[in-house]
């Protein structure tokens, strides 16, 4: 028999909390941006299209190319419009931060950056020069702190009411997650994908409006950025060895 310390059950405060949502949702988007690496050629690449969406591989490509659009919906409804406590979506984030109290913390948080050398310093006037620069710096980064959640909140807005989003969560609620059949005319028929006005483009358009949230959520909540470019030439790599003629 063991018994728990009093610190190792403790709660996270709601601080620790947001942080650690903020974390998996950078993870759980960053796989949505792999799936979307690998589904991206069968839909705009013209040499995939017609090297595997022809002849006998037409049926597997077609198969393919609308399990990995159906899947990187029901992720895009997820990492979106999901209000499950337990979730961490943009909703639940941008929710969070709409409390004044807590975005004040994080304010203070975010601005409270201080510079390394200090504390090998000793002159008193680089001290000052030191400490007068800081100030500025705290000053600039607390007004930073407004215009990035003023951005994170007007890009939700748009986001969150679009017809798209209403779209994606469509296909995760009555399509992926659930299967729902309506009485159409005479017969039940499945949900129609196409009738929903989603393009196959739309995905990227999404993705990206999506990446600069969760990228704001990133600076805001835990003060931490990303290197978007190094993944964008990663996944750019494994897409095109993937899909490359293996003869090559």
């Amino acid at each position: 028999m063991f018994f728990l310390h009093e610190h190792d059950c403790q709660m996270p405060t709601q601080i620790e909390k947001i942080q650690a949502h903020s974390s998996h949702l950078l993870d759980t988007f960053i796989r949505l941006r792999e799936r979307y690496a690998l589904v991206e050629p069968l839909l705009f690449d013209e040499y995939v299209v017609q090297r595997w969406g022809s002849g006998r591989r037409a049926r597997g490509f077609k198969i393919l190319k609308n399990s990995l659009f159906l899947s990187c919906a029901q992720d895009i409804a997820k990492l979106t419009v999901d209000d499950d406590d337990r979730t961490p979506s943009l909703s639940n984030l941008i929710r969070a931060l709409a409390d004044d109290s807590l975005r004040a913390e994080l304010k203070a948080q975010y601005a409270s950056w201080k510079s390394p050398f200090v504390e090998e310093e000793r002159d008193p006037l680089i001290l000052e020069v030191i400490r007068q620069w800081e100030l500025r710096e705290k000053a600039e980064r607390l007004e930073q702190f407004d215009v990035l959640y003023f951005e994170a909140t007007h890009l939700w807005e748009k986001l969150s009411t679009s017809e798209l989003i209403k779209g994606f969560r469509i296909i995760r609620d009555k399509v992926t997650a659930h299967t729902e059949v309506r009485w159409v005319v005479d017969k039940y028929q499945f949900v129609d994908v196409g009738a929903l006005g989603i393009k196959w483009r739309d995905l990227h358009a999404v993705i990206g409006d999506m990446q600069r949230l969760v990228e704001l959520l990133g600076l805001l909540i835990r003060c931490a950025g990303f290197a978007w470019e190094a993944l964008d030439t990663q996944l750019e790599k494994a897409a095109r060895d993937f899909w490359s003629n293996p003869s090559s």
